[in-house]
């Protein structure tokens, strides 16, 4: 399909190709990120309402309802404000994105771009990257736990910062392993 989308790729030197990314990190990602992503158009409408249920009837606080696909438009192409213009707008372009793309395609693009850490030398971009930062491996070579530490990361690379403060990561990489070894498998 044409589209009009352009989702630069930083470091895209470094980037791979979905084929190459491991099974493994793929169905880690989603258990912990997105479990419905090949489900949803984009948006799962199912999972806000889920969230905004929690929030009314038991004062829960909000939580994140994005979906891989949003993220990936709010990390890319908008701004990180929080505001309802914004949100919807995210929706919208998330979308539009799946319309536009396969779910390859972008968890592909998402996989390359995501915000990993910083370095001396800049940002950490995507999963391919961050494993040679951090592990001096490509994602291929790592191990479960190596791969669950970088989804970790995913939840603050600052506040889970494996050099400041090791415990964090260790405890919230042990709870990435948990839900790995508990649902297994998302994409085959």
């Amino acid at each position: 399909m044409v589209s009009t989308f352009s989702i630069p790729i930083p470091n895209e030197n470094n980037a791979i190709n979905y084929k190459q990314q491991s099974t493994d990190l793929v169905n880690m990602l989603l258990i912990t990120e997105d479990q419905s992503f090949f489900q949803h158009h984009g948006v799962d409408f199912k999972e806000i309402y889920r969230v905004l249920s929690e929030y009314v009837l038991y004062k829960k606080p909000i939580r994140g309802a994005s979906t891989i696909t949003q993220q990936l438009i709010k990390n890319t192409l908008l701004t990180r404000e929080q505001t309802l213009t914004r949100k919807f707008n995210e929706v919208i372009m998330a979308l539009l994105l799946e319309l536009s793309f396969d779910k390859e395609f972008i968890l592909n693009r998402y996989m390359n771009t995501v915000y990993l850490g910083q370095s001396v030398d800049g940002a950490v971009y995507g999963f391919a990257n961050a494993s040679e930062f951090y592990f001096n491996k490509t994602v291929k070579l790592l191990s479960i736990e190596e791969m669950a530490t970088l989804v970790a990361l995913l939840k603050g690379p600052s506040y889970y910062n494996p050099e400041k403060h090791p415990e964090r990561l260790n405890k919230r990489m042990k709870l990435v392993l948990s839900l790995f070894y508990k649902y297994k498998k998302i994409v085959p």
